[in-house]
């Protein structure tokens, strides 16, 4: 196996219209890299960026330049923005008039 694939991860998570204890996160702090995929957008325009030092702790949001960190959604690959790689979990949170947005998380370092 290569040193590559020893460091590749993916997973299925489904995102939330809020940060809370709840929030689906993933494990990032050991991955130098990663992006979510959608396959259906579930009426979800953007994804607000939240992180979070522990597994269990609330998520914050993460804030570049003075702005909330956003992406807009698309079906597609969407990259975790660089501002997100110092903390040790991601959690995207949709803003959308559906309650959620199942999306692939995939993690490479």
């Amino acid at each position: 196996m290569s040193q590559i694939e020893r460091y590749f991860s993916s997973a299925v998570l489904t995102a939330g219209s809020s940060a809370n204890t709840l929030t689906p996160r993933f494990p990032f702090g050991r991955y130098s890299g990663g992006g979510v995929l959608i396959a259906n957008t579930n009426g979800a325009t953007q994804i607000n960026w939240h992180v979070s030092v522990g597994a269990e702790d609330t998520p914050v949001r993460v804030f570049a330049d003075g702005s909330g960190l956003s992406s807009a959604v698309t079906v597609g690959a969407i990259a975790v923005p660089d501002a997100c790689f110092g903390f040790p979990y991601v959690a995207p949170v949709i803003v959308s008039s559906a309650a959620t947005c199942a999306m692939t998380v995939s993690v490479k370092g």
